[in-house]
């Protein structure tokens, strides 16, 4: 629905920019700050969420009696099909004059279009630092490779012999005739995707993770 403003970090202010792969759109996606890569990392696993579009839109608005313009950071859409606009900053960025008039420029035009808007801050995004801990290593593990749909198929068939008890990746390995580097490419793939429910919000990504499907 939406392509990227600003593509080029060097058009942009800041530091720690970064341009990542995502398995969600199938492109690359440009980030401006190690918070919004973060972000990011939790809308590209959050299967609830099935597009997005970072630096969406340019919006304007009147305030103070003057013209007022700013860039949303991220576009989503979710699964129910709800649509959110959102800003990342640091919270100590809130009070800054310049920031409190991007945020209203961003509200008056979410509401004019009727659209949610939403700050989010590091308070929200590294709330579980573990779990963007294992969301940063299962990406690097799946940018190696993509799995196949047998692949898949035969973890799932595993996962529902044993409905609804979990299986550690151990099991799965000592179940199936998997490596060990292409199990971790299919269940990372699997994750990120939705397709299969993990603990990596309690526990480190390896080989005593545990996975299930819903029953």
């Amino acid at each position: 629905m939406y392509t990227p403003v600003i593509t080029d970090g060097s058009k942009r202010f800041g530091n720690n920019r970064w341009y990542s792969f995502s398995p969600k759109l199938k492109r690359n996606v440009y980030l401006f700050s190690d918070l919004e890569y973060e972000h990011w990392l939790l809308v590209e696993a959050n299967p609830q969420i099935l597009d997005f579009c970072e630096q969406p839109l340019e919006v304007t608005s009147l305030i103070n009696g003057k013209m007022k313009n700013s860039i949303f950071d991220i576009w989503i859409k979710y699964a129910d099909g709800k649509q959110e606009f959102r800003e990342i900053k640091y919270s100590f960025e809130l009070n800054k004059a310049k920031v409190i008039d991007q945020f209203t420029v961003q509200q008056d035009w979410c509401n004019e279009n009727g659209y949610k808007h939403s700050v989010q801050t590091e308070n929200e995004i590294r709330e579980n630092r573990l779990f963007l801990s294992n969301l940063k290593l299962i990406l690097k593990t799946i940018k190696q490779a993509t799995p196949s749909d047998v692949d898949k198929y035969r973890i799932i068939k595993i996962l529902k012999e044993n409905l609804p008890q979990r299986r550690t990746l151990q099991t799965i390995l000592q179940n199936s005739k998997f490596t060990l580097d292409k199990l971790y490419v299919s269940i990372g793939w699997m994750i990120f995707n939705g397709e299969i429910q993990s603990n990596i919000s309690q526990s480190h990504f390896g080989i005593n993770t545990e996975v299930w499907i819903n029953g």
